[in-house]
């Protein structure tokens, strides 16, 4: 169990280091700096927040920038930090949505703004409960693959929010994010359900509809973009951390999912994503 404590606002000073990594966003905008501290590490959201973490990774003092709202502050640690250091002590993390479908447990991969949320909130307004928003755990025992739930909330913007809440997404106003979850009561899947299958959205957003199932060599490639490493100069826990992102490649069905995005359209989406689970031989207890 990491022990976290939440410090007063401060703000960013310079850092007489370099970064040893980066998170980049899809649009090269860098969302996040990985930084080697006296005793273990600095990861440093930029204008939000400082997150301490100790060599062991027993202990985490964050920082939020000053005017930043504590939820997301919150946020910060529960969906990045966390995940960091759950895959630095040999933890299977992913940054996804997930939903069950007649109980088995499918993911949703794909890059900011590539509708992985939507779709599980369509799902979720279809009568099929949403899993985790953001950060996919899975815990292996026995060979098989748990997804552990999470209640996250489902944050959209406010046109896909619309269509989760059953509203007109063309009449949808403003820019922030809404907490759909929140805001109409979403069916939530509050134990764990055996992984079925993974998705990867694909990129086209004007794609026609179509699911591939892929080979277990492209399925890894795909799978380590959503991944969480926190030491990439860690050659032995990367091998560890590679191991077991080939592992999940090789034991789950993980296939490329292109369709248009067109709200119109997921309804079609979700017949064919149930009827591919549905052929995955995955039984929940």
């Amino acid at each position: 169990m990491t022990d976290f404590e939440a410090m007063p606002p401060r703000e960013q000073a310079p850092l007489a280091s370099e970064p040893y990594d980066r998170w980049v966003l899809s649009d090269d905008c860098i969302k996040a700096e990985f930084y080697r501290s006296a005793d273990g590490f600095l990861l440093r959201f930029l204008g939000e927040a400082d997150f301490a973490i100790d060599g062991d990774c027993q202990r985490v003092t964050g920082w939020p920038v000053p005017g930043v709202a504590d939820n997301h502050f919150q946020s910060l640690y529960h969906n990045a930090v966390l995940p960091l250091i759950g895959d630095h002590l040999g933890g299977l993390f992913l940054h996804g949505s997930a939903v069950a479908i007649d109980g088995r447990g499918v993911v949703f991969l794909g890059q900011s703004g590539d509708g992985k949320t939507t779709l599980a909130g369509a799902f979720a307004r279809a009568g099929y409960p949403y899993l985790t928003e953001d950060v996919i755990e899975l815990v292996i025992e026995g060979g098989e693959y748990h997804l552990q739930p999470k209640p996250s909330g489902l944050r959209l913007f406010p046109d896909s929010a619309a269509y989760v809440t059953g509203n007109d997404p063309e009449a949808a106003q403003g820019e922030d994010k809404i907490d759909v979850a929140d805001a109409v009561a979403l069916p939530f899947r509050s134990t764990p359900a055996k992984l079925a299958a993974v998705f990867l959205l694909g990129p086209d957003h004007a794609a026609a509809l179509a699911l591939a199932r892929l080979d277990q060599h492209r399925a890894a490639q795909l799978l380590l973009p959503h991944s969480f490493v926190l030491d990439v100069e860690d050659k032995g826990r990367l091998r560890g951390h590679f191991g077991r992102i080939v592992g999940l490649a090789c034991d789950v069905p993980c296939y490329s999912i292109d369709y248009l995005r067109d709200y119109a359209e997921l309804p079609r989406v979700l017949e064919a994503v149930a009827a591919e689970v549905d052929k995955v031989d995955v039984c929940d207890e």
